[in-house]
């Protein structure tokens, strides 16, 4: 053979691969099915980003208001003791996740904010769904909603007939005596079906990023091109799973509505059945507590103490008692340290312990769920594909944990803060009685000014970086790989077996 000859087998091959995909386009773009699936696609996918959109921008403006009110609040509460301060708290309000409008993964159902004050640790408040009605809670329309569930049963639509309509059509034959070889007609299938499903998606995205721009939303966040781009790259990845199984399943049917009927089960199995199985299955590996049990088992652990050790009142005594030894005195008013506000610093602190041990708990547990149902993606691409888009979006269990757990470290350098300013104005008043304010021994009163409560910086949240998403989820896009490089491999295999007529 020719060197001529051997470099032109690639462009004839890339060459038939068009051909087919053109002829696959043009039949599918004329079949009425592609008009009203389409249409429905492309009305759905806009308003939920349209909504999105403005879902988001509201949320934001909320956000930074309420926080700035809150801080303002909290800054000018007016003159009293500083620990009455920490009592009046604060509130944390959390930031919307760079790609939430896409995706807004569980804020409805999570805490917006937290209320921060002395002496308890509080959960996140106000989850939105709470406002709303049995119906509206089933499910919310977003644009991540719409490719995981629509995207894929717009491509069994479009692709169960591609090998399976050829046999009954009596056309499969034609083709194969041609010459054209299988896998070059599986990947010219490939391309036709994926560039009509690309003609209904991309500019609907398109437009809806149109949208966007003119509401003048700018999501922003750590690396959020990157985000974007991983994004894309897991749902086309995931759309290209159904693409690969679809024409595999259609090779192998007898019928067209075989196909469509073995493709249409998977799709429920995958989108309906899978999540809500998963989520049962997460809870019996690893239960998590009701919050009345939570609060409870807490509360006790503060009265008894944790883990059988000695209650938190008891060891404030011990603590007590190693201060009057170590200053050599009889009495806490002896003591040259401010003992009220040392005593409640130190019942701050063993909370600390009992607060951590059962939120780090609660948290852990919930983790482990999540990992569970990522790990069942092995039954079900969407899984996976789920917690990659929320994590990405800002909107999952690790953005929610580290806005808590940020909220947790403020209220405490509140407290904190504020037991250290008493300390110090009582141990000055003892030795110059000079203070701002107004302090008396006897009476342990002491009157803070505006001033003593700007020393508690304001609340800063640094959501989790790019790297630590794909630490927490890289095994998701491992699933997906694995998913991807299997339908391909099956859609081969089955093309490979492909007869002209059922048997």
């Amino acid at each position: 053979m020719s060197d001529t000859t051997m470099a032109g087998a690639p462009v004839r091959r890339a060459s038939m691969i068009r051909t087919i995909a053109s002829k696959e386009l043009k039949e599918i773009v004329r079949d009425g099915r592609f008009a009203w699936t389409a249409a429905i696609m492309a009305i759905l996918l806009i308003a939920a980003l349209v909504t999105g959109a403005e879902r988001y921008a509201g949320y934001r403006l909320t956000q930074e208001a309420s926080q700035a009110a809150s801080n303002s609040q909290f800054y000018s509460q007016g003159d009293k003791n500083p620990h009455s301060g920490a009592h009046y708290g604060n509130y944390a309000f959390k930031a919307a996740g760079p790609l939430s409008l896409f995706d807004s993964g569980i804020e409805a159902y999570a805490g917006s904010f937290v209320f921060m004050e002395a002496h308890k640790q509080n959960l996140a408040l106000s989850p939105p769904a709470g406002d709303l009605s049995a119906i509206a809670r089933f499910g919310d329309l977003n644009g991540a909603m719409i490719l995981q569930v629509l995207m894929p049963l717009l491509i069994i639509f479009l692709g169960f007939s591609t090998f399976a309509g050829e046999r009954e059509r009596g056309t499969l034959r034609q083709l194969l005596s041609m010459g054209v070889s299988k896998s070059d007609l599986l990947w010219g299938k490939a391309l036709g079906v994926g560039a009509a499903v690309a003609l209904v998606i991309v500019p609907c995205i398109v437009a809806g990023a149109v949208v966007i721009a003119f509401l003048k939303v700018t999501p922003s966040g750590d690396a959020f091109g990157a985000r974007l781009a991983l994004m894309s790259l897991a749902y086309i990845g995931y759309g290209l799973i159904f693409l690969f199984l679809t024409l595999a399943v259609s090779a192998l049917a007898s019928s067209p509505r075989t196909a469509l009927i073995g493709m249409v089960g998977f799709w429920a199995f995958c989108v309906f059945l899978m999540p809500k199985a998963a989520g049962e299955i997460s809870k019996v590996v690893h239960p998590s507590p009701s919050l009345g049990e939570f609060q409870t088992d807490m509360q006790m652990s503060r009265v008894k103490g944790l883990g059988g050790g000695p209650p938190p009142r008891a060891r404030l005594e011990i603590y007590k008692q190693q201060l009057l030894k170590k200053y050599g005195v009889k009495t806490t008013a002896e003591l040259p340290i401010y003992w009220v506000s040392t005593s409640m610093q130190k019942m701050e602190e063993m909370d600390h312990e009992i607060y951590s041990y059962y939120y780090n708990s609660l948290n852990d547990a919930y983790t482990a769920q999540r990992r569970v149902q990522d790990n069942l993606g092995v039954l079900a691409p969407v899984l996976p594909l789920s917690s990659i888009s929320m994590g990405l979006s800002g909107a999952d269990l690790l953005h929610q944990n580290t806005f808590t757990a940020a909220a947790e470290k403020q209220r405490r350098l509140m407290v904190e803060t504020m037991n250290g300013y008493l300390s110090k104005m009582a141990v000055d008043f003892n030795a110059n009685q000079a203070l701002t304010g107004n302090v008396s021994m006897e009476t342990n009163v002491l009157v803070a000014s505006e001033a003593v409560f700007k020393l508690v910086p304001p609340f800063r949240y640094e959501p989790p970086s790019l790297a630590a998403v794909m630490h927490e989820y890289g095994k998701g896009f491992a699933i997906l790989a694995a998913w991807l490089v299997g339908s391909i491999a099956l859609a081969f295999f089955t093309v490979g077996r492909l007869r002209p007529q059922t048997r």
